[in-house]
């Protein structure tokens, strides 16, 4: 009867090690290969440069994977030109874009395929640069494969299927959100999305090993919720006459020549893409009336532009994107991200991808924020310290705290034991070496902080560079007559010390 009890239980034991097994021997990093956009390539500070890169989420996985020969293509400093930090007045520069790649004659695809800019149609057709800017061609190379066609050629053993939502960010930063012209229709994303997890499942032996990951609300990060639409003074909300709070004004369907529909208050639950910062700082969407009842006086420049609107849709001849999104743009964005969210979830677990929700990371970052050693940080725009300053991208930061939860999440679905990285480097010195990372105020910024902020940041080339790097078909408006002054950023302030260089 004993024996035949430790049988019993020696093949129970078997069993369990028989179900556990293909489970923890599919997080094989022997051969770690990533794709997606801008997040996934290590982008901050609207720029790509080796310091972000080293420390982008992927690349840090790698490191605690033990993931050998994680190549990536790395670029010296300075970059394509990175915004930085002058000093607290607010003042920023951007160094000068200068591209110098360190290992680009790699005989082999990168083992970081991941693109700023990138979309799921560029990812299945773009074989090399379709520009001379193009960073495309700094991957890419002269291998005359598309990304996921070098991302299959390495016969990867664990895959990272990164952020593809560039197809609803492009319309959010370009404030111009149409559907089917400018934002991309749901059946069209899942063909692309099933043909990238299709050609990536057949390269592992036909079934997913890795992961793929959802996209965040577009209308929730810092880029698009940082400024509210109302009108404050001194840190208050204006009220108008019928008790109302003031909304800042728009053309509605016009662009930054100013040409479309008539000057009117924008609604209530717009949002206003933190590039408004720059036209609201010299007094584009200010009804002049409340610089009377604030007392401005006669010489505040804003004056200049009061009663003049924000631009509503981009505007491709001056390279400036449109800053305010309307009810109906939110709405259609957020469905679509739902909606690509959902095609996502099903053709990847299909495949046998494990599915990261990076919709709801994100959120809670915003919500809860992150405490270490006391330390509290959070997606907050500047002060929360995870976000960059082009209020999009994650700072180094921000990307080790990403890639300690993409640890657990490896661990919990794939029974392995990866170590969690140790975020005392980046909390205490912004990276793993000497990088970018934004001031962290302590505290929420207002109003009037973070249009000065978000001014002294968004310089005219600042806003170009965006464009370029979130590129969407945008309506044209007819051009504005000639009388009428096209609405100009504000310059950069003058220069002083650095604080961050």
């Amino acid at each position: 009867m004993k024996t035949t009890k430790n049988a019993l239980l020696l093949a129970l034991a078997l069993a369990l090690v028989a179900t556990a097994s293909p489970a923890a021997a599919q997080a094989d990093f022997s051969k770690f290969v990533a794709i997606g956009a801008s997040v996934d390539a290590g982008f901050l500070d609207n720029c790509w440069v080796r310091y972000g890169q080293v420390d982008s989420w992927n690349a840090i996985l790698a490191r605690q994977a033990g993931a050998p020969a994680f190549e990536q293509p790395l670029l010296d400093t300075p970059g394509t030109g990175c915004m930085y930090l002058i000093s607290l007045a607010p003042q920023f520069g951007t160094r000068p874009a200068q591209v110098k790649p360190l290992n680009l004659t790699l005989p082999r695809p990168y083992d970081n395929l991941s693109i700023p800019g990138y979309t799921l149609q560029a990812a299945l057709t773009k074989k090399g640069p379709s520009s001379a800017s193009d960073v495309a061609g700094l991957v890419l190379r002269t291998l005359n494969a598309t990304q996921v066609e070098q991302a299959a050629s390495l016969k990867p053993t664990f895959v990272s299927i990164g952020l593809f939502g560039n197809e609803i960010l492009g319309p959010a930063t370009s404030g111009t959100a149409v559907d089917g012209v400018t934002v991309m229709p749901a059946a069209m994303y899942a063909a692309s999305y099933q043909a990238v997890v299709d050609t990536l499942k057949a390269a592992q032996g036909g079934t997913g090993k890795g992961v793929a990951q959802l996209i965040p609300d577009i209308t929730t990060i810092p880029f698009t919720s940082t400024i509210p639409p109302f009108i404050t003074s001194g840190g208050q909300v204006v009220m108008g006459p019928n008790g109302q709070p003031l909304t800042f004004l728009s053309s509605r369907g016009g662009d930054a020549t100013g040409g479309g529909a008539g000057v009117a208050p924008i609604p209530a639950t717009s949002l206003v893409n933190i590039t408004a910062s720059a036209f609201l700082a010299t007094g584009y969407g200010i009804p002049c009336a409340v610089l009377d009842a604030g007392g401005a006086p006669a010489n505040d420049p804003r004056r200049t532009n009061c009663n003049k609107p924000l631009p509503d849709n981009a505007n491709a001849q001056l390279g400036l994107p449109g800053v305010v999104l309307y009810p109906e743009e939110v709405a259609l964005l957020k469905a679509r991200g739902a909606e690509f969210n959902e095609q996502i979830r099903a053709i990847a677990t299909a495949a046998g991808y494990k599915v990261f929700d990076t919709t709801a990371f994100f959120t809670d970052l915003r919500t809860h924020g992150r405490e270490y050693a006391g330390i509290t940080v959070n997606a907050a725009f500047l002060s929360g310290g995870l976000i960059s300053y082009d209020g999009v991208h994650p700072t180094s930061l921000g990307y080790a705290v990403w890639a300690d939860e993409m640890v657990r999440f490896i661990n919990a679905n794939y029974g392995t034991t990866i170590p969690r990285p140790d975020l005392s480097a980046y909390l205490f010195s912004g990276s793993s070496a000497q990088g970018g990372y934004p001031v962290n105020f302590g505290a929420a910024l207002t109003t009037e902080d973070a249009i000065a902020w978000g001014a002294a940041i968004y310089t005219p080339e600042v806003m170009r560079t965006l464009a370029d790097t979130f590129p969407v078909s945008a309506r044209t408006a007819a051009a504005a007559p000639e009388t009428e002054e096209a609405p100009v950023p504000a310059e950069p302030r003058g220069r002083s010390a650095r604080i961050d260089d």
